[in-house]
């Protein structure tokens, strides 16, 4: 039984939400409004004057200014899913290693200038109370929320931005790797800050990585560690035991490495929760709640609701499943709920004390393989790049069998192409080349002039270069991966082509494809839906990291051809990649979605890497007394599950 088992209560709703329309809308519940006892113990049923009853001892001993101090003068309102609800509580969750720290991100650091709605149709100010565009799409004037305070009760304002953007991500010295598209800041009162971007980009309030880490950089505690701030900051770093102040400054503000911001709890943030127990190898990770928490409920009660959060730090997401089985996690979408352990945990539920909620995911395929089109070796690279070895491959799996056997008959053939439920579904993109057929694949190969065969009886290309070539998977992320390339090395030998199939441990895995010395591999299929915009990694080689099939031309893209690693594309990529400057620089809305419809049109005509399978809907847990989580979410990374939901206002019901 769980240790939160006799607190338990049958689970209550006030409205139930249906399903993503094509816009992806939400409808979220009503709420019901309730007063509480100002004079009810910490942790109890109550409110105490519009804070939580702990900080309202604070106040009264004078160890804490007044609410009315705390808050800026037009806090954000946020609207319960469900009802207003109580203080006190902790969140229990679990993060698989420091490494994981993306979740953190996702439930505990979600605060940007601006922020997705939480039906996923429009950014929304949330930081910035206002933003506002130029005439090109390079400038953006934020207008920040006068009186917001860091967690330790400093002024934030725009020098905060300006210290973030100038002095740390255009300083070389600590961002060595160029930033695509670098802004530069300008303030223009406390309150007032333009960002200037080198090339238009209308996405970038919406959706840039940068965002999140300028708005945790507090000026005031990271200057005295910044050599332009601090000319004795070599001295300091020599004293704390670093051998430059760049390393100091990267182990207090973690820039390059975003798990240090979690491991620094004396790093000021503008979070729900504050870090009291930092991020490490094993443990538990603890928060608190942050007395200045800039926004409140619909009846200006200061959030967050619960008290603190705890992340159990786990290396084994078998060991995480278990506890989830046994109720251990009031909620989690992430790790254990595969399409796998899906019927065990749905059995568990009554004795869990848990539910399940419905996620929408993003992921558009279950499967993605790469063949690397930017390798070294010159033969398999002109093989590679033949787009007729690649469609006969796609025709050498079966994909029909994979689903069936590794996937329960759940899914559909499906390539690398947004879901139906978009404004960019094309169904062309989405189906071509997905029928199994072998006969067809062996003639495609024989028509493209690999037709003969050398003394092991493997397919040659016209200069000599067997097809022959590794197909690398990572071992220790999905297991359902690993049996479907299983089948789909079994098919493409009964073509002739020698395949085998590397198994490698994710970190080597992962090198082999930041070195581009992969020959082929597979991953899973994100940006189905809005993300499709946002993310295009699959669909052009516009993500220098993870387009597997030309990681090299996508580091060509986003450095203008000055990353030493870079290969620059051919004449036709390169068009491609154009119309996707075009879409950013394209300032009305619908007019992008047009030229996204375009810019997919062409994706379809490169056919850059090869799919199995649709993903299925997913799902995650959360107990029956933990409330104000609503019963569908989009699940994706550029959406930040379940960061939009507004984890603030979560609150266990006693």
């Amino acid at each position: 039984m769980s240790a939160r088992e006799n607190r338990r209560l049958p689970r209550r709703r006030a409205l139930a939400v249906p399903s993503a329309a094509a816009a992806l809308a939400l409808v979220l519940s009503g709420c019901n409004f309730f007063d509480l006892n100002p004079e009810e113990e910490e942790g109890a049923q109550g409110k105490a004057d519009g804070q939580a009853p702990a900080l309202a001892k604070q106040v009264e001993a004078g160890d804490l200014p007044p609410l009315e101090e705390r808050l800026p003068e037009n806090p954000v309102t946020v609207e319960p899913v469900e009802e207003v609800g109580s203080y006190g509580g902790t969140w229990n969750s679990a993060v698989l290693g420091i490494g994981d720290w993306p979740w953190l991100g996702r439930t505990v650091g979600y605060e940007n200038l601006t922020r997705w709605n939480t039906e996923w149709t429009e950014t929304i100010p949330n930081i910035a109370e206002d933003y506002e565009y130029s005439d090109d799409a390079k400038t953006i004037t934020y207008d920040l929320r006068e009186g917001m305070k860091w967690s330790d009760g400093d002024d934030f304002n725009a020098d905060d931005i300006v210290f973030a953007v100038n002095d740390v991500f255009n300083n070389t010295d600590l961002t060595p790797m160029a930033n695509q598209n670098p802004p530069s800041a300008e303030k223009i009162d406390d309150y007032t800050v333009e960002i200037t971007l080198h090339d238009p980009d209308s996405l970038w309030a919406a959706h840039d990585l940068l965002q999140y880490q300028i708005v945790n950089k507090p000026v005031h505690y990271l200057s005295e560690f910044h050599i332009d701030h601090n000319e004795d900051a070599d001295q300091l770093a020599e004293e704390e035991g670093f051998d430059s102040w760049t390393e100091m400054f990267e182990r207090k503000a973690g820039v390059m490495d975003s798990a240090l911001t979690w491991q620094n709890p004396d790093l000021p943030t503008l979070y729900p929760w504050k870090v009291v127990k930092p991020l490490a190898d094993s443990g538990r990770m603890v928060l608190e709640r942050n007395p200045y928490y800039w926004k409140v409920d619909s009846e200006g009660n200061q959030l967050p609701y619960l008290d603190s959060v705890e992340f159990e730090i786990m290396q084994d997401e078998e060991v995480m499943l278990t506890r989830a089985l046994n109720g251990d996690f009031d909620f989690h979408t992430r790790h254990f709920n595969t399409a796998e352990n899906r019927p065990v945990l749905a059995e568990n539920r009554e004795s869990g004390g848990y539910e399940f909620i419905d996620l929408q995911v993003s992921e558009m395929n279950t499967n993605m393989i790469s063949f690397n089109q930017t390798i070294e070796d010159e033969g398999l690279r002109e093989v590679f790049r033949d787009k007729r070895f690649r469609i006969a491959m796609s025709h050498g799996i079966n994909r029909k069998d994979i689903i069936d056997v590794v996937y329960q008959g759940q899914g559909e053939p499906w390539q690398g192409a947004p879901r139906r439920d978009t404004p960019f579904f094309n169904e062309k993109l989405a189906k071509q080349y997905t029928q199994f057929d072998l006969d067809k694949a062996g003639n495609l190969l024989d028509d493209a002039g690999y037709d003969e065969r050398n003394g092991d009886g493997v397919r040659v290309s016209e200069d000599g270069t067997p097809l022959s070539f590794t197909l690398s998977v990572p071992g220790d992320f999905r297991p359902d991966i690993i049996d479907s390339m299983e089948m789909v090395v079994d098919t493409w030998k009964q073509l002739d082509v020698d395949v085998e199939m590397n198994v490698e441990e994710r970190s080597s895995w992962q090198d082999s494809r930041e070195n581009n010395e992969h020959e082929v591999n597979v991953w899973s299929g994100d940006a189905g839906l809005l993300d499709a915009m946002y993310d295009p990694r699959w669909y052009a080689p516009l993500h220098a990291g993870e387009s597997n099939y030309g990681i090299p031309w996508a580091q060509w893209y986003v450095s203008d051809g000055n990353d030493p690693r870079a290969q620059e594309p051919p004449q036709d990529i390169k068009d491609h990649l154009k119309m996707y400057d075009e879409l950013q620089a394209e300032p009305d809305p619908k007019k992008r979605e047009e030229l996204m419809v375009d810019f997919l049109a062409e994706s379809q005509e490169q056919f850059y890497a090869m799919g199995i399978g649709l993903t299925q809907p997913g799902y995650g847990i959360v107990s029956s007394d933990f409330r104000n989580v609503p019963e569908q979410l989009p699940e994706a990374s550029v959406y930040n599950t379940p960061a939009p939901a507004n984890p603030e206002q979560f609150f266990i019901e006693q």
